[in-house]
């Protein structure tokens, strides 16, 4: 289960920067999640809850986006989204052009995992 580390490199980010801006409490935090990183947003919240506990992060709300892959085919120079269904963790995906079936593609969006932005008090 990757989300706990995860979770924990994030509710540490989120920490720092309201030390540094000193909050005393964090009210909201704004995640993009990109559907290839094959983190389950309700795992992450669930963790977020329990992690947080006697932090000023406690009882803070996660809003979290799940962002939808995006290509760009080198081959036919396909530009957009693509349909993702692998639900395993223990292996990658094959990202494949939707039009021409190709591999060789760039991954546009997706694949990433950030804090956009917290709400502090």
């Amino acid at each position: 289960m990757h989300e706990v580390s995860i979770a924990g490199a994030i509710v540490d980010a989120v920490l720092e920067a309201a030390k540094k801006n000193e909050a005393k409490k964090v009210n909201e935090v704004f995640i993009e999640i990109g559907e290839l990183t094959a983190l389950n947003p309700d795992q992450m919240r669930f963790i977020f809850e329990t992690i947080t506990s006697g932090t000023i992060a406690e009882g803070a709300r996660y809003n979290i986006q799940v962002i939808r892959p995006l290509i760009n085919c080198k081959k036919c120079s396909y530009n957009g989204p693509i349909e993702f269904f692998e639900k395993l963790h223990f292996i990658l995906p094959a990202v494949r052009c939707p039009d021409c079936g190709d591999l060789d593609v760039d991954i546009i969006a997706g694949r990433d995992c950030s804090v956009k932005k917290i709400k502090i008090s």
